[in-house]
């Protein structure tokens, strides 16, 4: 819902429990016109709050985050290689990459199905035995992230898919990999290691200071942001250090990063808000004001 707040704000309802200010410079016109404008437009593309929540619709409401960003185990790559008898849905044969990893904690309780965090991005295991398993790489996920240039021997950041009850000591992480950045330098200060990391100019606007990011699927917090230069900056702590595999990188590495789903659910839905105020702005300069 959205409501006018006296005369410069309005009041806006994007998830029940969770209001945003967004100023308006509004005046009369927009008082008497926006608030049933503004709130009608609001109801008109949202689902009825009276449908079930285990429809279809209801389901695709709700953010499901699989993985924390709490590293359980280093695993290490046995082999990544292309493979021309991949068996498809309908019997046929076609190409495909597959990458197996050596890895212990991540195989107690595994299943052919299961979801693993490789680098922190949500793979599907294929088949597996007591110390490695395989998965399969689509197209979109080596486009995606830096896992086309893993080789033999190269360490990997692993964590099994949280249970339903499970803590959640880091963040919501998905595994869905937005892209790659590029480790710009690697700093010391005192017993921790402050990393600036370069990132896509289409990322920048989700990143901020003190939030939430996922690199190579370790849960990190965000200390700097240059937004004009596309740059961030994390610190890890000692212990840290000696679980994930980001302190053996080095400058012009390629590490994989997922920005905060919270930041892209927002954006979404404040952008018809913001649309739709900004039509309200024109009508009220077309009415010639108050």
């Amino acid at each position: 819902m959205a409501r006018v707040l006296a005369s410069s704000w309005v009041i806006v309802s994007l998830v029940p429990g969770a209001c945003f200010l967004v100023p308006t410079n509004s005046r009369a016109a927009l008082h008497s016109a926006g608030r049933r404008q503004l709130g009608q437009g609001y109801r008109d593309q949202q689902p009825s709050s009276r449908q079930p929540r285990n429809t279809a619709a209801g389901r695709r409401e709700v953010v499901r985050a699989m993985f924390s960003g709490i590293v359980e185990e280093m695993g290490s790559v046995a082999s990544l290689v292309k493979n021309d008898k991949v068996k498809l849905w309908d019997g046929s044969e076609g190409a495909g990459v597959e990458l197996t990893v050596k890895a212990n904690t991540v195989l107690e309780g595994a299943t052919e199905g299961c979801s693993i965090a490789v680098n922190g991005v949500c793979l599907t295991v294929t088949s597996f035995n007591d110390d490695e398993f395989k998965v399969g790489l689509a197209p979109e996920t080596l486009r995606r992230s830096n896992l086309e240039d893993l080789r033999a021997g190269d360490g990997v950041n692993l964590e099994r898919a949280l249970p339903v009850d499970g803590r959640n000591s880091g963040h919501f992480v998905q595994g869905h990999v937005d892209n790659v950045g590029t480790i710009l330098s690697m700093e010391a200060d005192e017993d921790s290691l402050v990393v600036k990391v370069e990132v896509p100019q289409d990322l920048i606007r989700y990143i901020a200071p003190k939030g939430f990011i996922a690199v190579d699927g370790t849960s990190l917090t965000v200390c700097e942001v240059n937004n004009q230069e596309c740059w961030f900056t994390f610190m890890l702590v000692a212990y840290t250090q000696q679980h994930v595999v980001i302190p053996k990188k080095s400058k012009g590495d390629k590490v994989n990063l997922e920005v905060d789903v919270l930041g892209k659910y927002i954006e979404r839905s404040l952008s018809s808000v913001l649309d739709r105020l900004g039509a309200l702005e024109d009508w009220r300069e077309w009415a010639g004001g108050a």
